[in-house]
């Protein structure tokens, strides 16, 4: 085999072993990439649904207690009306709210001793239910309590009862106010909620039968006869869990209505169709790179083995040629059979043949050594570029799960004091004050949330679009000085301060710079202690202005320091207050003035952050 044909197989099997450990490595880390955001979605989704859920069995308890406070209904137990004006009453209610979400199975009224003495259901009345559950916990705690799945002793339906004591006017429980809903109405619910193609949801109540399921005629069985892969997933931890057989990955979270669990199964074969999928891709783009391997294998063989060839074809010429060259390979040879290694370097062939070795072979090394520096240098930027990725998805998603919450949790509770306003039960003026205050509190609550994450963000990004000016450094920089001590001032920290200005000019946007300055100023107060010094410093060093803040607060870790300014990054993960957008925007801004955000900070010791801006001539505004 030729020296060519050897050093091209050779480099084809270093390329192409070099080209399927990368491929693979690209692979693993994607697909683990992309099974952790379906991960984060289904988790998005559970959570979705369970606030749903809560939502309804809260909405469930509100109007059990409307429907306890009702004149008609203490009337009744007073012996103003009679049973069948009541029982008409309940059933022009129920109609009325059926017309909307019909989930309504029956509105009753239990006496002292358990018996309903009142029904929009004929065959309800008289039961006696003083041997269920919640009944009697109702009577014991007098609060309102929501049942497990139940069997309608009327017509053996799958139903869900809420009760709520019946006070009279001396605070003494006259009865219990009860809903009946359709078990299977639960299904409607969450039925919008996607867990991949083919993946569904389940409730469980607190006694292991199913609820809620997609196949209604399960409902009001016995969970593990029904589920397969499952033994016992009922838990007294409240965080999100998970498990799986060869078929589904389960999972669950513990709910806070009466302990029932919310359970998604997803089917395993969709976890491993995006993973399939990108399979295929890289072996793909790998086969089209290891063709382009092969070539440039033989385009570099040939490089290689050409200089090697010409100095062959060099000696032998010489060989041939030249008689000294013969003569001094002969006497190298006898001085070699008699122990003497003595080349004559005298000779000019053979030190110009061992020149030109010398120099390809140092020629040879320094590629190498290119070659390998540019490699690592690839496979260091490929990591990084991996762990920003990561790093990017994780915060994206934590922070669409935090503003989705927070944007939900007002619209429900705007939603909820809504309806008890809008409704046809009497209210007395404390009661709708506080339910129309709640709803201006949770309004102006959306408010600021547009106002600190959308309206942000769009600065943010329109940062080229700063609208800058020329401003007297002197009143500006007064301006944010005596801000500055005002604001932490009212929040019972020290200020001390050294300000130091000319007269020279700012070409600045001003309401950004303030912007800038401000969240800079809130991160000082926020991350430190009451009665903690907070040092503020505005000076002039040299031709440019100096913006300077240090705390004595808790400090960034060294984990931290990197990520700090990214958007979306947050160092304390549970900081609901924040998310994550302050630094990053202050860096956008003063990136569009030539400038940057600097910071240096020491765990438990506190952090220092600063800025510059450059100053302008007093007399360039006119030019």
């Amino acid at each position: 085999m030729g020296l060519r044909k050897k050093i091209t197989i050779s480099i084809c099997i270093i390329v192409l072993i070099s080209l399927f450990t990368l491929c693979m490595s690209i692979y693993r880390k994607s697909a683990e990439i992309l099974n952790e955001e379906t991960n984060n979605f289904t988790e998005i989704q559970i959570l979705r649904a369970q606030e749903k859920i809560d939502l309804l069995v809260d909405r469930i308890k509100m109007e059990s207690k409307l429907l306890a406070r009702d004149k008609y209904v203490i009337d009744f137990l007073n012996n103003k009306i009679t049973t069948e004006d009541l029982n008409l009453i309940l059933t022009y209610q129920m109609i009325s709210k059926n017309q909307k979400d019909n989930y309504y199975k029956d509105l009753f009224i239990v006496d002292l001793e358990g018996v309903i003495i009142a029904s929009t259901m004929g065959d309800a009345m008289y039961v006696d239910l003083s041997e269920r559950e919640y009944i009697q916990k109702s009577f014991l705690t007098h609060e309102t309590q929501t049942s497990d799945i139940l069997i309608a002793l009327t017509d053996g339906k799958n139903i869900v009862n809420t009760v709520t004591p019946i006070y009279n006017e001396n605070q003494e429980i006259m009865g219990l106010a009860g809903i009946a809903l359709r078990a299977e109405n639960f299904v409607n619910f969450i039925k919008d909620y996607n867990v991949g193609q083919t993946g569904y949801f389940v409730i469980i109540d607190s006694n292991g039968y199913i609820l809620s399921h997609r196949d209604t005629s399960l409902i009001g069985h016995i969970y593990s006869q029904e589920i397969s892969g499952l033994e016992n997933i009922h838990t007294t931890d409240d965080g999100l869990q998970k498990t799986y057989d060869d078929v589904y990955l389960y999972t669950y979270k513990k709910m806070k209505s009466n302990n029932w669990i919310l359970l998604t199964l997803m089917p395993k074969e969709e976890l491993n169709i995006k993973s399939v999928g990108l399979l295929k891709y890289v072996f793909i783009y790998g086969f089209i790179i290891s063709i382009s391997a092969i070539f440039f294998s033989i385009f570099l063989s040939k490089q290689i083995s050409r200089p090697i060839i010409h100095i062959t074809n060099y000696i032998d010429k010489a060989k041939n040629n030249n008689q000294m060259l013969d003569d001094a390979i002969y006497h190298t040879r006898i001085d070699l059979e008699n122990d003497k290694f003595d080349f004559s370097l005298d000779n000019p062939s053979f030190h110009q043949v061992e020149s030109f070795l010398e120099s390809v072979r140092k020629k040879m090394d320094k590629n190498f050594n290119l070659f390998e520096e540019d490699a690592k240098s690839l496979i260091k930027k490929s990591k990084d570029l991996s762990s920003s990725l990561e790093m990017k998805s994780y915060l994206t998603v934590k922070f669409l799960s935090t503003l989705s919450h927070d944007i939900r949790t007002s619209l429900t509770l705007i939603k909820g004091y809504a309806k008890g306003l809008i409704s046809n039960f009497e209210l007395d003026e404390d009661t709708k004050n506080r339910f129309a205050q709640e709803i201006y509190d949770s309004a102006e609550n959306l408010q600021n949330i547009v106002n600190d994450v959308l309206d942000s963000t769009y600065e943010a990004h329109c940062t080229n679009e700063s609208k800058k000016e020329y401003v007297k450094s002197y009143g500006f920089c007064e301006y944010l000085f005596h801000f500055s001590k005002e604001y932490i001032e009212n929040f019972d920290r020290i200020f001390i301060g050294n300000f130091d200005c000319g007269t020279e000019l700012l070409y600045i946007d001003r309401i950004k710079i303030i912007r800038v300055w401000q969240n800079i100023l809130s991160n000082a107060v926020k991350y430190t202690e009451k009665f903690t010094n907070i040092y503020v410093t505005i000076c002039k060093e040299d031709d440019r202005m100096l913006f300077k803040i240090k705390d004595e607060g808790m400090g960034i870790r060294e984990n931290d320091k990197e990520y700090i300014c990214e958007m979306f990054y947050k160092s304390n993960l549970s900081d609901k207050n924040s998310y994550g957008l302050g630094l990053f925007i202050s860096k956008s801004i003063l990136n569009t003035h030539h400038s940057d955000i600097y910071f240096e900070s020491e765990l438990g010791k506190g952090s220092t952050f600063w800025f510059y801006l450059d100053l302008k001539p007093e007399n360039e505004e006119n030019n």
